[in-house]
């Protein structure tokens, strides 16, 4: 959770009320009223006011994928806190055989930042991606991120020269 510095703000006349406008979600404003006649003031106790939560902003960071013959481990970094918006719950990972669009599958997990993919095709380049959830919704995808499986090397010739 950020807090944020805010100057003072000055309104004249006999408003009750005030809106602030450009507030970020899920942040914490700390906030004091100071009334004055010209010759006495009062001031309130400070109060901490965090506002509501968003969908993410930001997509999750540094996608990377650790691949081996038939599986690969994919990586990521939840997305800059400033862009969190909320409690992070979940991830949305989309992955599919590069050439093949139509082989898109998409798995979700919880609060966690890596996920193992298992039966995957030997010696295949897929493409995955990331996004962020919260309980208001589903963030933006990060920067696709390809990987090539290892490929099978039973059936490699050796031949002398």
């Amino acid at each position: 959770i950020t807090e944020i510095y805010m100057p003072s703000i000055t309104v004249t006349g006999t408003k009750l009320e005030y809106t602030v406008d450009g507030l970020s979600p899920y942040v914490n404003y700390t906030v004091k009223c100071t009334s004055s006649n010209g010759e006495d003031s009062c001031d309130s106790n400070m109060d901490t006011i965090r506002m509501p939560s968003a969908v993410p902003s930001g997509p999750p960071l540094n996608l990377r994928a650790k691949p081996s013959r038939d599986s690969a481990i994919l990586k990521w970094d939840p997305p800059a806190e400033k862009d969190q918006n909320g409690v992070i719950t979940g991830y949305l990972i989309k992955y599919q055989l590069r050439s093949d669009s139509s082989s898109q599958m998409n798995r979700t997990v919880g609060a966690v930042t890596e996920l193992k993919l298992d039966n995957l095709m030997t010696g295949m380049t897929y493409s995955f991606t990331v996004a962020a959830i919260n309980k208001n919704g589903t963030g933006s995808d990060a920067a696709m991120v390809m990987f090539t499986t290892i490929p099978d090397i039973q059936n490699l010739r050796v031949s002398e020269v």
